[in-house]
């Protein structure tokens, strides 16, 4: 009995092993190659360069006069949309000869009533806060203001910034020949 027992099992796994290797399957392959990943760009220009200078430029402003409005134009030379646009606004004094009564930076800057702040269309002189409660919106309340978080820019699309700034007229004689140097500072983010 154990002998047929054992020549039964034996003839199990024979036939087991030869149906395994009788149970083949198909395959097939195929490649992807050529496969790229890469980093799109943001890539702001101003007036279609990277930075512009002298935008606003007046020299022996008289008490009332106007500069501007000037139009920067705002491109996302990139492969990426911007989703916000930050502005920043700083000055440093720069007088002109002869100064007799050297005013600060500031107080000139708080000289400059800003007319025109427009961004994409929309203006944006609501969202400056009279910071130093002069009564009207100026120089020094753009320095001090936040102006974060703004509309961004889609790739290859082109928004534009007007401004313009104007010499209070109740300027006295004490700020003949002072001045400032101001710059604005455009960041596109993603």
């Amino acid at each position: 009995m154990k002998k047929i027992v054992g020549l039964s099992l034996a003839l199990i796994m024979v036939v087991g092993m030869i149906g395994v290797e009788t149970f083949a399957y198909f395959a097939d392959s195929e490649t992807s190659s050529g496969n790229q990943l890469a980093a799109g760009t943001l890539d702001l220009k101003t007036n279609n360069v990277d930075g512009v200078t002298q935008t606003l430029y007046a020299t022996n402003m008289s008490p009332g006069a106007t500069v501007g409005p000037y139009t920067i134009p705002l491109r996302n030379a990139g492969t990426t949309d911007g989703a916000t646009l930050d502005i920043g606004f700083s000055y440093v004094e720069s007088d002109g000869s002869p100064n007799t009564v050297n005013k600060t930076d500031d107080a000139v800057a708080a000289l400059m009533e800003v007319i025109t702040l427009d961004y994409g269309g929309s203006s944006l002189l609501s969202s400056i806060s009279d910071i130093n409660g002069n009564g009207y919106k100026d120089v020094y309340d753009l320095k001090n203001s936040s102006l974060t978080g703004l509309s961004g820019i889609a790739a290859s699309a082109t928004k534009n910034f007007v401004i313009s700034v104007r010499l209070r007229s109740e300027t006295g004689n004490d700020f003949q020949a002072d001045g400032i140097t101001m710059t604005m500072t455009f960041t596109l983010k993603q």
